[in-house]
């Protein structure tokens, strides 16, 4: 009965102290690629500039035959309600959407150097150049990832990796930066962090995501 006490303090004394922390100063997850494209807000009824799409003085539709012996002022008179109709809906419909933004398409390629099957990663992106005003943006991706397997996610979202002061005028992109692995979680539930990094992650956070799916938080 006492082994039993025992054995199971031993296992609530476990719980109490959390995951187990590797100590290591470099992760054992390398990152082959990083890369992000803008992907502008547009629609059908949302044009930019350079398109500004069909003109609104040209009729809508299918102009239905004129009635026969219909005096043509009244022909003139329809016609223009019609429009007008046309028109008062497609703004309404305009105003009624909610509004676009751009969106940003980021592309990750991460390699798993070490020897045990990775659960989940926290990164960010860090620009190199000191006048950079930027705001760090974490985002966790969740895997399973064997030792020496390469893994490749693409996440779309409505944030910048990171806002800059200087940056390509093409592409938005800071003209040089890396990205910082923060946080890998494992499949035996032990953790590796990054030195002075300290943010908390809810537990459940990646127990809700899918395999192979990326979140910015």
């Amino acid at each position: 009965m006492r082994l039993i006490f025992l054995a199971t303090l031993v296992a609530l004394l476990q719980v109490q102290q959390g995951p187990t922390v590797i100590q290591r100063e470099e992760p054992d997850v390398v990152v082959q690629k990083f890369s992000w494209e803008i992907i502008r807000a547009n629609g059908d009824l949302i044009h930019s500039a350079a398109d500004p799409g069909p003109s609104m003085n040209e009729p809508v539709g299918i102009k239905p035959p004129p009635r026969n012996n219909e005096p043509q002022e009244l022909q003139n008179r329809r016609d223009m309600n019609e429009r007008r109709a046309d028109m008062a809906a497609a703004r309404n419909a305009a105003q009624s959407s909610p509004p676009r933004q751009d969106q940003y398409l980021l592309h990750l390629e991460i390699k798993n150097v070490g020897t045990s099957v990775i659960k989940s990663i926290v990164w960010e992106y860090q620009p190199s150049s000191q006048t950079a005003n930027y705001d760090l943006r974490q985002y966790v991706c969740t895997m399973k990832a064997k030792p020496k397997d390469s893994k490749t996610f693409e996440l779309l979202s409505p944030y910048n990796p990171v806002k800059v002061i200087q940056a390509d005028a093409k592409t938005g992109q800071a003209k040089d930066g890396k990205v910082a692995i923060n946080r890998i979680e494992y499949a035996d539930g032990s953790i590796w962090k990054r030195k002075g990094w300290s943010v908390i992650i809810p537990s459940d956070m990646t127990d809700k995501m899918g395999n192979g799916k990326c979140l910015a938080f």
